[in-house]
């Protein structure tokens, strides 16, 4: 049972939540085209056509990453101290990737991206934040 805490660690628990849940659909859109998971496209319909033809290792890919994010949302959920180090690791990760998009051109979304990324994780690092993860089993 997880301690009560600061809130912020219950919204990013559900973040990584919905996220996965986004991640199983495309990984399975884009597996299984012009099934009932086709309407995940409605949220980026630009995407689409992006991903579509890389579709047959991507769709393994996002169903993958859908198994990091699960277990993120259960260690924060939990407040384990591994969910804190993988949700550390995924935000760290996401804001490099940002930078990237800065790097090409990608302005707007790449700043916002890096902004987010970094308030997220000046958060995930404060000590009353960390404090509120259970130690190792």
């Amino acid at each position: 049972m997880p301690r009560s805490g600061p809130i912020g660690i219950l919204l990013i628990a559900f973040f990584f939540a919905v996220a996965t849940l986004i991640l199983i659909a495309v990984g399975v859109a884009l597996m299984f085209p012009g099934g009932a998971f086709e309407r995940v496209w409605m949220l980026y319909p630009a995407r689409r056509a992006l991903l579509m033809p890389y579709r047959m290792f991507l769709g393994p890919g996002f169903l993958a990453l859908a198994v990091v994010f699960a277990a993120a949302s259960t260690g924060c959920f939990l407040r384990r101290r591994w969910g804190w180090g993988l949700a550390v690791a995924i935000f760290a990760a996401n804001g490099l990737g940002d930078a990237l998009q800065l790097a090409t051109g990608h302005f707007l979304e790449g700043g916002i991206g890096v902004v987010a990324a970094a308030a997220i994780l000046y958060y995930l690092t404060r000590a009353f934040v960390r404090h509120a993860f259970l130690p190792r089993r």
